[in-house]
């Protein structure tokens, strides 16, 4: 009887430290699946700001529709983004340019997300006149320099 205890006993620790790894591999997939998340998120902010510079510059050429719509699309991204970044992903190994500073004063970071928002919509409200984008192109682009000067690695 002892025998067959021990033997049960030795089976469930032998189990649940073989469990270890994978729960350490179960962290750093989610901790990696909400980087990836949170970096998809910012490339599409700046993807549609790539756009529209293109745009400004008259280098190419856009009709209102698309370009209210890709403003928009900021101003949506900047309203996901406070929950994309909330998750600490200590375990991940995907490469990043998030600074640790985002966690340690989430307060500022994630506030700056709202005026970021605004200055979308603003420039979203603007297309039609390329002067009145030229300026609220300016102001989100304030917003988006401003957090990145504060919480983004070089």
């Amino acid at each position: 009887m002892k025998k067959l205890l021990f033997a049960g006993l030795l089976g469930t620790i032998i189990t649940a430290g073989a469990a270890f790894p994978m729960m350490a591999q179960a962290d750093e997939a989610s901790d990696n699946a909400a980087v990836e998340n949170r970096k998809m998120l910012m490339d599409g902010i700046g993807g549609a700001m790539g756009t529209l510079g293109c745009y400004m510059k008259g280098e190419c050429t856009l009709p209102d529709p698309v370009l209210a719509n890709l403003a928009k699309g900021i101003a949506f991204s900047a309203g996901a983004a406070p929950a994309a970044f909330e998750p600490q992903t200590p375990d991940a190994s995907v490469k990043t340019t998030a600074s640790a500073d985002i966690w340690t004063n989430w307060d500022d970071f994630s506030g700056r997300f709202p005026e970021m928002q605004q200055a979308a919509l603003a420039l979203a409200d603007a297309v039609g006149d390329k002067g009145t984008m030229g300026a609220a192109m300016g102001n989100l682009g304030k917003s988006c320099k401003g957090c990145h000067d504060e919480f983004r690695t070089k």
